[in-house]
């Protein structure tokens, strides 16, 4: 006599078998469940962080502006020498555009 399992989809030789295939198979499920769960979460949580990230670069720049526009209007112009890493970070390179991530 064979056992089939609805859940796995196979036959078994005994009721053990089937029963002990099935309860494995739920168990991965229910791992796997919370794999994604644990991963939704946590992307969730970073995202939040990149958004908020977002929203204080968002604010440097207005204040940036602002402060660039103060100056200007009282001097009529601005100076700003970079050298080093700040040169290298202020102007893309060809490379950068390959090497977006």
């Amino acid at each position: 006599m064979l056992y089939y399992s609805e859940i796995t989809k196979k036959n078994y030789k005994t009721s053990d078998e089937c029963i002990k295939a099935e309860e494995e198979a739920l168990n991965a499920q229910v791992k796997a469940r919370q794999e994604k769960e644990r991963i939704a979460a946590e992307r969730k949580t970073r995202a939040a962080e990149v958004e908020e990230a977002r929203k204080n670069m968002v604010a440097a720049r207005q204040k940036y502006a602002e402060l660039l526009e103060a100056f200007t209007k009282d001097y009529h112009t601005y100076h700003l020498s970079l050298d080093g890493e700040d040169a290298k970070r202020a102007v893309p390179t060809l490379f950068d555009f390959f090497n977006i991530f």
